[in-house]
């Protein structure tokens, strides 16, 4: 009889221990090097690769597990609320503040550019006209230059814009497909929208012969980005934000997560990143934590 008492309560036990296990969080993984490096020697390098391991250590309490979708998939399964789907490192729009619950910023980046090769004949007219900042939507009007972005993945507002002009040459390319930047060394585009080091790290795995790449700023979108941990609104999701949060919050002040975070990128870069940083970190420090539902900025990733 005591034995049997006993099962009886190791079995309530192990349930209710069950019950309370925090749930399984599903991290969406989009291939977007050099952030997110998916294949190739450097694999599972990338910068939000590495960062996103440094925080799912100090989250042991969770099951984590990992996986790759496309970026049109990546954002149904924003809005999906039956499982806990969370993606590292993406930046804030209208539709993700909608569908997702934000964290702190949990890192920086480097503004989208305008990437040509140099001595093109849109090179040469930028040249000509000595200017370092682009105004798209002149450029896009003219109709007489082909750009090209990348499927599925959404963009700032000015790009968004420039889209919609009638007789826009903005065309989509998935970069699974065939990397972007053999097209422009190829002469298929004229230029491309993107992040100068992600154009750099594509630039090196191109099968075209090298290049020399002028990057400009556009008009519009020259600030740096914070990016963050987004969860779809799970009913566990609140709970999860906030325990990310605490985490970032103590990784911002760790030197190996900053590396990590400046990774890829060039001197030049790095200075300019870190200033920001030096910034975002101040303002966790004195808010500490920010509520989830906080989308300061909107953005592209």
């Amino acid at each position: 009889m005591t034995l049997l008492r006993g099962l009886v309560l190791l079995i309530f036990g192990l349930s209710g221990h069950t019950a309370a296990a925090e749930p399984v969080v599903h991290w969406l993984l989009s291939d977007l090097a050099p952030f997110r490096i998916l294949t190739g020697p450097a694999q599972g390098q990338g910068s939000s690769d590495l960062m996103e391991k440094m925080l799912m250590a100090q989250l042991p309490q969770y099951q984590h597990r990992s996986r790759f979708v496309s970026f049109e998939r990546r954002e149904v399964l924003h809005g999906d609320p039956s499982a806990l789907y969370c993606s590292f490192g993406i930046l804030n729009n209208a539709k993700r503040q909608r569908q997702m619950l934000m964290s702190v910023p949990a890192g920086v980046v480097m503004p989208v550019a305008l990437a040509t090769v140099a001595d093109s004949k849109l090179d040469q007219e930028l040249q000509k006209q000595q200017v370092s900042v682009v105004e798209l939507s002149q450029l896009v009007s003219r109709q007489r230059y082909l750009g090209l972005l990348e499927s599925g993945r959404s963009y700032p507002q000015l790009i968004d814009q420039a889209r919609a002009i009638p007789g826009s040459l903005l065309g989509d390319h998935s970069a699974i497909d065939q990397n972007p930047v053999d097209l422009l060394l190829g002469g298929r585009v004229d230029y491309l929208l993107e992040y100068p080091h992600r154009v750099n790290f594509l630039l090196n795995s191109s099968k075209q012969p090298t290049a020399k790449l002028h990057f400009y700023l556009l008009a519009g979108d020259d600030s740096y980005q914070t990016t963050y941990v987004a969860c779809s609104k799970h009913p566990a999701a609140p709970k999860l934000i906030n325990d990310i949060n605490q985490q970032l919050v103590k990784l911002w002040a760790n030197a190996e997560y900053q590396q990590k975070m400046l990774s890829w990128h060039d001197d030049k870069s790095k200075l300019a990143l870190q200033q920001l940083m030096q910034q975002v970190q101040s303002q966790l420090v004195n808010q500490q934590t920010r509520p989830s539902s906080t989308a300061p900025k909107t953005a592209h990733l």
